[in-house]
């Protein structure tokens, strides 16, 4: 079993140039992750017939990031196993922290093509004050984690118009090590966008992405739109997962606010006979500090608040189709009801020219 993972990695290795050829980024996540798609390391010059994948005064390009996020203590009340038990249980998360990894390398950098490679890791420790009021309480004290391997592609047609293509596979879980990889915990997602850039100061597209941002597999359509209104203003946008207003200071220091929709499908273990799949999705609205500390090397500052948007445990990964009546939901294992608290994330990254 722990070849699992990378014999999948491979095979999306292998399918990414071919799905490019053909002519199709929402990250389940990011940037991290998440959906970073404003620069892969520039590939041309002012020669080229192609345009480029930059906008001026864009958030530099993170291609080694190092970081730590930590939350406040919240409440967790939880309802289940449903149907047999209606009664809340109620505990308090003492923290919610661990690191955040990324590594984003290009594979090929030409003018007319450019093909990227990424491998994320989270981990999110969870201190459960009292695990033992219930078995969805003793599981997800074991934490959550998230190990990824992405490919972004980057293809422009000419001077004005281009293709995005970005796919993810990750592995969600309370597994520790790689041995304990299940394909149970395996989440695929993708994003596609056709897009124009008329100028240096203005990139915008639409796609579609699958996507598991909102704890659930969802197929919905993308925006991306970045636009820099002066050296001092500007804005990065991937409607829905992503929208934030930027205010540069020179090209050294930046400050962004806005929000990023964060998420995945966790396979937590067995319960009973049941199999408990945690679909957790998180609203953040933040603001963000970006500084230079030295040639390409740039500290991350970051601070919000995280707003349960889903956290409810199932039975099964994906949406079966079963509802509980004709206008109720899909029924759920484990109903969960969170507080929302102030978050922070800071990080070391060294960018791309």
């Amino acid at each position: 079993m722990k070849y699992i993972y990378f014999s999948l990695a491979a095979c999306l290795l292998a399918v990414a140039p071919a799905a490019a050829q053909v002519t199709d980024t929402t990250r389940t996540a990011a940037p991290a992750a998440d959906d970073n798609f404003e620069g892969f390391g520039d590939a041309s010059d002012a020669s080229t017939s192609y345009n480029t994948q930059k906008v001026l005064y864009l958030t530099p390009t993170k291609l080694i990031s190092v970081g730590y996020e930590a939350q406040l203590p919240f409440d967790l009340t939880t309802v289940g196993p449903q149907p047999a038990s209606t009664a809340g249980v109620d505990t308090r998360i003492d923290a919610a922290r661990g690191i955040r990894l990324a590594f984003n390398a290009p594979v090929i950098s030409r003018n007319d093509f450019i093909y990227n490679i990424g491998l994320t890791y989270w981990n999110t420790g969870l201190d459960v004050a009292n695990p033992e009021r219930s078995p969805f309480f003793r599981l997800l004290n074991k934490g959550l984690r998230t190990t990824g391997i992405n490919t972004t592609i980057f293809n422009p047609f000419d001077s004005k118009r281009f293709f995005l293509l970005q796919l993810n596979l990750d592995a969600n879980g309370t597994y520790r090590n790689f041995g304990d990889l299940r394909t149970e915990q395996f989440t695929f997602s993708g994003t596609g966008i056709y897009g124009w850039k008329p100028n240096d100061n203005l990139q915008w597209g639409l796609g579609l992405s699958r996507t598991y941002r909102a704890g659930q597999l969802l197929y919905i359509p993308v925006l991306l739109y970045n636009r820099t209104f002066s050296p001092q203003w500007g804005c990065e946008v991937i409607f829905p997962a992503r929208a934030e207003l930027r205010r540069n200071f020179g090209t050294k220091a930046l400050v962004k606010l806005g929000y990023e929709l964060e998420g995945n499908t966790y396979y937590l273990g067995k319960i009973g006979a049941d199999e408990v799949y945690l679909r957790r999705g998180e609203l953040k609205p933040r603001i963000t500090y970006e500084r230079q500390l030295s040639g390409f090397v740039w500290v991350s500052a970051q601070a919000g608040l995280r707003y349960n948007y889903r956290n409810d445990a199932f039975r099964n990964q994906n949406v079966t189709g079963e509802r509980e009546s004709t206008l109720g939901s899909e029924p759920s294992l484990y109903e969960n009801t969170l507080t929302n608290p102030l978050y922070f994330n800071i990080s070391l990254n060294l960018v791309s020219p």
